[in-house]
């Protein structure tokens, strides 16, 4: 098992967007974007880089000085893997049915109770906002503690978050999104990674395209 500071928390705040009649499946138009990240697990100050989201999976880029560099979700082949400064990959083989119950394109999925409070506008993006908490038991089993709850600001054509915050002091924002078919060679292994740390060799993870 691997532990990797902050990575429950970017799962967390990254992947709550389905119901759980449509867990695991994403039907929007896929989309790329600037991505703001606070997180206090992952040191002062924001996070910023590259967000890309489609029906293979997410990636996350990281500019500037971080621990990590890239994390990336194969929804497919349902492996998580980061890659750190040092370009030391890891792949996470703990936590498969946490993601693939967040993974989606409707607001709360993995949690037993959804309330829609309102409706924003931000971005000239007209947003559902959702007031998600009670993670089901696969988000339990991965980490989640039984209190967390999450907020977040919805484009329905998008079906995707915009804004996500948490009650444990994340907040991801994303910006100059970019509605689109996203290539799945973004949600394989990232490239000029240095050595892997898995129990699971990335050339028998397989990786359907869309």
């Amino acid at each position: 098992m691997h532990k990797l500071i902050g990575l429950s928390v970017l799962v967390i705040a990254v992947c709550t967007a389905a119901p759980p009649a449509s867990a695991g499946k994403y039907t929007g138009p896929g989309l790329s974007a600037e991505i703001t990240i606070t997180d206090p697990k992952l040191g002062e100050g924001r996070f910023r880089g590259r967000y890309y989201f489609d029906r293979g999976g997410y990636r996350i880029d990281i500019n500037g000085r971080s621990k990590f560099r890239s994390f990336v979700f194969n929804s497919f082949g349902q492996y998580f893997i980061s890659v750190g400064s040092n370009r030391r990959m890891e792949i996470d083989e703990d936590r498969h049915g946490a993601k693939s119950t967040l993974f989606g394109d409707a607001p709360c999925a993995g949690y037993k109770r959804a309330v829609n409070i309102g409706s924003d506008n931000k971005s000239g993006r007209e947003l559902q906002v959702w007031r998600c908490d009670r993670p089901q038991q696969p988000l339990l089993d991965a980490g989640f503690s039984r209190d967390h709850k999450v907020t977040l600001w919805y484009d329905t054509e998008l079906k995707h978050f915009v804004i996500k915050e948490t009650n444990n002091g994340v907040k991801i924002e994303l910006r100059k999104i970019i509605p689109g078919r996203q290539a799945p060679a973004l949600f394989s292994a990232p490239g000029e990674a240095g050595p892997i740390s898995s129990t699971e060799r990335i050339a028998d993870v397989e990786t359907v395209e869309q």
